[in-house]
């Protein structure tokens, strides 16, 4: 199922930015602080959303990191428990019963 979703979610997109691009291929004006330059509408709004997502991604990579490092750290100390729970019962049991 998901190797024919895919390739339409793909397609799909696709078509959607070429769209886009088309429908906004007029010319806007970008001032930096030292120059100026005319850059199609399309451009302007693909290049802010890269720069968003980069910047959103950088501001969760911390986060993101952490909780690697969580989850290693609590595999260890769950490993560590499974063996010391398997050395006790194999400790003889010298219980009367």
């Amino acid at each position: 199922m998901s190797r024919v979703i895919l390739p339409l979610v793909l397609i799909l997109a696709v078509v959607l930015g070429a769209s886009f691009t088309i429908l906004n291929a007029g010319e806007v004006d970008v001032h930096l602080y030292l120059e100026s330059f005319q850059v199609p509408l399309s451009i302007v709004v693909f290049v802010s959303m890269l720069l968003g997502a980069v910047l959103g991604g950088l501001a969760c990579s911390g986060l993101v990191m952490r909780r690697g490092r969580d989850a290693r750290l609590l595999r260890k100390r769950c490993k560590r428990a499974e063996d010391e729970i398997a050395r006790l019962r194999a400790l003889p049991s010298n219980s009367k019963v």
